[in-house]
């Protein structure tokens, strides 16, 4: 997916601004892709439209799809998703 397909699905997101159900954000980390799904996760949350339910599973899943997950987001951001998620941070090696 380019950059622009990438933008377009994000913002199409946010300007939704309600929180996204298991299904929708199933459906656009596919759109993204596996590697872009650690992004996608963390704009979402920024924008506050994960709810902690969805979190919980959304962000195992960014972690375990993404070809190094720590290439895609800073350490410290996947350990405050973790948090969040209330679920421990994964070793670097998963």
């Amino acid at each position: 997916m380019s950059q622009a397909l990438y933008e377009v699905t994000v913002n199409a997101l946010l300007d939704r601004d309600r929180p996204l159900t298991a299904a929708g954000w199933d459906a656009a980390a596919a759109r993204v892709g596996r590697d872009r799904a650690p992004l996608l996760l963390a704009e979402l949350d920024d924008a506050g439209l994960l709810p902690p339910a969805l979190l919980a599973s959304a962000v195992p899943e960014a972690w375990a799809g993404a070809r190094d997950p720590v290439d895609r987001l800073p350490r410290s951001r996947w350990a405050e998703l973790f948090a969040a998620a209330g679920l421990p941070v994964p070793s670097p090696g998963r």
